[in-house]
């Protein structure tokens, strides 16, 4: 088997916009890029956000349109220079053709933080949808930050977690990994998580930024684990996916098909599912040291996004364009949809159930795919397409 001794070599071809050559494994997030998509407040409502190569987007979640800006002391619609009513999206294009592989978290009502894979820290008034401050990093960032009380934490692409304050945005530590960090920090109790290309899970911690603990598991970690019942749950490159308990010691682990790049999903009994790049996906007993309850290849091609369970379901999507819906208790297809032109899925998807900051009335779920053309599809759970977002 091939896999990687050091992820420096695979880091190469992902940076040179190559694919990998093991079958069923994907290219990078760069040249072969995928959204980011997940939640963020805005004017007191919860929309979507969209980062996507040279561009973010804030979307309505109803219909799937770019959010209006609006002027504050007034309550009007914000006009371009061609009286057009402008919308909230971030050009890179505009500030020196960065590209954005993270999503922005918010700073306060008006503003918020985005990491560029240009290596920059961008200030952003959320209001008019301009660049205040510009902050210089270390280094490229392809995950998305996190933020704790007044603390952001910033994984490299090429190595390292920097934790900055969110006063000055001075760096407060740094903590060194031998190759890049492509997974969003974990916080769990007093310790982050850090999942690592250089094969380890570390836990630091999160005022110091002393390790406590890391763990080899034998091939590289390109997602964020999964923390339930005081246990952490994360696949491999190495076909492998494990049971870590929070003092560092693997309980139990899991031999899959192929590589395991999604954070995996868990229902109310305490089973797992997790999806792997041969098209696989597996439903394990926490419970009873990770025994399968069923194993089905779903997919005609890798399924490399996170699975999501969803009353009796387990959705997945996969790179063969198409979103599968399965019997949670056997693994059974139910339903499958089809995506027009059936183009790579590959990003995360999101779950949106109704609240009151939602402007939604049924749950929807969002598959993000590589057609600019499609780059977001609303689906209700039973797989009834509502709407599509177009670059």
């Amino acid at each position: 088997m091939l896999r990687f001794k050091r992820a420096r070599f695979g880091l190469c071809l992902l940076l040179s916009l190559a694919v990998f050559s093991l079958p069923g494994c994907i290219g990078a997030r760069m040249g072969v890029s995928w959204p980011s998509v997940g939640l963020i407040t805005i004017n007191g409502e919860q929309n979507i956000a969209l980062a996507y190569n040279n561009d973010i987007a804030i979307l309505n979640p109803a219909n799937g349109a770019p959010l209006r800006l609006i002027n504050p002391l007034n309550g009007a619609a914000m006009l371009d220079s061609e009286n057009n009513p402008r919308s909230w999206i971030l050009r890179g294009s505009d500030f020196g053709g960065a590209q954005f592989y993270s999503l922005p978290v918010i700073v306060d009502g008006e503003t918020m933080l985005v990491a560029a894979n240009s290596g920059n820290l961008l200030k952003v008034d959320s209001v008019v949808v301009d660049v205040t401050r510009t902050i210089q990093l270390d280094d490229k960032v392809v995950a998305n930050v996190l933020v704790v009380e007044d603390i952001l934490y910033v994984p490299y692409q090429n190595g390292g977690l920097s934790a900055r304050s969110m006063v000055d945005y001075r760096e407060v530590w740094r903590f060194h990994t031998e190759e890049g960090i492509w997974a969003t920090p974990l916080l769990a109790g007093d310790m982050i998580i850090v999942a690592s290309v250089d094969h380890h899970l570390y836990a630091l911690d999160r005022n110091s930024g002393q390790k406590i603990w890391s763990v080899d598991l034998g091939g590289s970690v390109a997602s964020m684990p999964l923390l339930a019942n005081d246990r952490l749950y994360v696949g491999s490159f190495n076909k492998n996916f494990f049971e870590i308990s929070l003092d560092g010691e693997i309980l139990s682990s899991y031999d899959t098909q192929n590589w395991v790049w999604g954070t995996p999903a868990i229902d109310e009994n305490g089973i797992i599912y997790i999806a792997d790049l041969s098209g696989y996906v597996h439903a394990l007993d926490s419970g009873n040291n990770l025994q399968a309850i069923w194993s089905n290849q779903i997919a005609e091609r890798g399924i490399r996004a996170g699975p999501i369970v969803y009353m009796d379901r387990v959705i997945v999507a996969s790179r063969d364009g198409r979103v599968y819906w399965l019997d949670r208790r056997d693994g059974v297809l139910i339903n499958s949809r089809e995506i027009d032109n059936r183009p790579e899925l590959l990003g995360d998807m999101l779950l949106l159930e109704p609240n009151e900051t939602l402007n939604i009335d049924v749950p929807l779920l969002i598959v993000s795919s590589v057609d600019e053309g499609r780059l977001l599809i609303a689906f209700e759970v039973d797989g009834r397409q509502t709407w599509v977002y177009p670059r």
